[in-house]
């Protein structure tokens, strides 16, 4: 099952509703539909995508769950509060995970990628130069990122 949040409407009325890219189905609320006027709407993006969280961890339910955290670091030039970036963050940032090219993760398995802006904490040390980085031993990232230059 791969989900999308279908943008419908010219702007200012944008809406998107939840469409199920291998059956052209649309969510209604309860359930997958092919009437477009039952098709539930929403006002932006990330509630559709909150929604499609839940049809999938139902899809996938049954399968053992684990969580990670990933660091993702923010820099930020000026004086503006952690308060102030994070709400930026919330409203002006989206987490966008190719699911149409690579499928809900990797095995037939469903990987759900959250970011909890709330949590924004600064540093107060700057990360090693050469941080443990399985991502280069891995071969996803090239050992000279992060240097600086």
């Amino acid at each position: 099952m791969i989900l999308r949040a279908q943008p419908v409407g010219e702007h200012p009325s944008v809406r998107f509703f939840i469409l199920n890219v291998r059956t052209n189905l649309m969510w209604d609320g309860e359930s997958f539909v092919d009437d477009f006027e039952q098709a539930r709407k929403y006002a932006h993006p990330s509630d559709a995508c909150a929604d499609m969280q839940d049809i999938l961890k139902e899809h996938y339910g049954q399968l053992r769950r684990r969580k990670f955290v990933v660091p993702v670091e923010i820099e930020v030039y000026g004086s503006v509060s952690q308060k102030e970036i994070a709400e930026y963050l919330y409203r002006a940032s989206a987490l966008s995970i190719r699911t149409e090219e690579y499928g809900n993760g990797p095995a037939e398995c469903l990987v759900l990628p959250v970011i909890h802006w709330g949590y924004i904490r600064e540093l107060k040390v700057p990360l090693s130069e050469k941080p443990d980085n399985p991502a280069v031993e891995w071969g996803l990232e090239d050992g000279d990122e992060g240097d600086g230059q």
